[in-house]
C-alpha cells in the first residue's frame, strides 16, 4: 500500500516550511521513526521522521523549496494491504468443557 505523508502541523501558527535536507533518496528503505527530512520553519529546523516502515517511492519537494502544512512531502510503499485486501485473522472455536473453580 502506498502511504502519502503530508507535512504535519509543526507548531502553533506555522503554515509552511522549507525543505533543508533530505536524508534519504527515492528507492531507499526506511524504518519507522527514522529521520527522513529536515524542514526549516520560521522558528527552528525540525527533523521529520517516517511514520511507517517501507520504501521511499517519491520525494515531492526538492531541497530549498517551500512546502505548506497538509501538502504531501513524500510517499512510502509500506507493503501493507489496503482496504478490501486486508487479511483478517481466521476465527476459531473452542470445543470442550472448562473446569469449574472450587
Amino acid at each position: 500500500m502506498v502511504f502519502e505523508f503530508k507535512l504535519p502541523d509543526l507548531g502553533e501558527g506555522i503554515t509552511e516550511g522549507e525543505v533543508v535536507r533530505w536524508r534519504v533518496k527515492e528507492g531507499d528503505a526506511v524504518e519507522e521513526h527514522q529521520v527522513v527530512v529536515e524542514v526549516e520553519t520560521d522558528k527552528a529546523i525540525v527533523e521529520v521522521p517516517s511514520p511507517k516502515k517501507g520504501k521511499i517511492l517519491k520525494l515531492n519537494k526538492p531541497e530549498g523549496e517551500v512546502i505548506g502544512v497538509g501538502e504531501t512531502l513524500f510517499s512510502i510503499e509500506t507493503g501493507e494491504k489496503g482496504a478490501g485486501g486486508e487479511k483478517r485473522p481466521e476465527s476459531v472455536s473452542v470445543v470442550g468443557v472448562l473446569p469449574e473453580g472450587e
